[in-house]
């Protein structure tokens, strides 16, 4: 993940703490979270581009999340922002790699990526406000993580 992406991702997320239809200006943004103000506007042009974000103009005017945080998961901002996930280049497409036909890994890579764009996928800015998201496991399962859960005594 790039430095832009966590920032789109910062700023969406200060979006969905807000109450759905609230109109920020950057430069709160920024301040709030410590994203640098010359690389923000860039962002939110990306961000309004794939829909994730509505910018208003004028002396009132700011920005506000298009969807519902219910409606948008890490994974949009993400290729929103870089483009499609590719844990590796390999996993880009095809003749990407001068082994991809004979390589032991690339089954290795595309579990691994699956995984990767799934659990991005499953998190909406929602869950994570909430503290309530799904937690990848390695068996491709899924186990759904609250930190109420956390407290139950073991039974060691």
């Amino acid at each position: 993940m790039t430095k832009q992406s966590d920032y789109g991702v910062r700023a969406v997320l200060h979006l969905a703490r807000l109450p759905f239809g609230e109109v920020v200006q950057t430069k709160e943004i920024a301040a709030c979270e410590d994203i640098p103000r010359k690389y923000l506007p860039s962002i939110i042009r990306i961000l309004a581009r794939a829909g994730l974000i509505r910018t208003l103009r004028g002396n009132h005017g700011g920005v506000m999340l298009a969807r519902p945080p219910e409606e948008i998961n890490l994974r949009d901002i993400i290729e929103a922002v870089e483009g499609p996930i590719s844990l590796v280049t390999c996993m880009s497409g095809p003749n990407q790699c001068d082994h991809e036909h004979n390589c032991i890994l690339v089954p290795v890579y595309a579990n691994l990526q699956e995984m990767m764009v799934r659990q991005l996928q499953s998190t909406t800015f929602a869950d994570i406000i909430s503290g309530t998201y799904v937690k990848a496991m390695s068996s491709g399962q899924a186990l759904l993580d609250n930190s109420a859960l956390d407290k139950t005594p073991s039974l060691d």
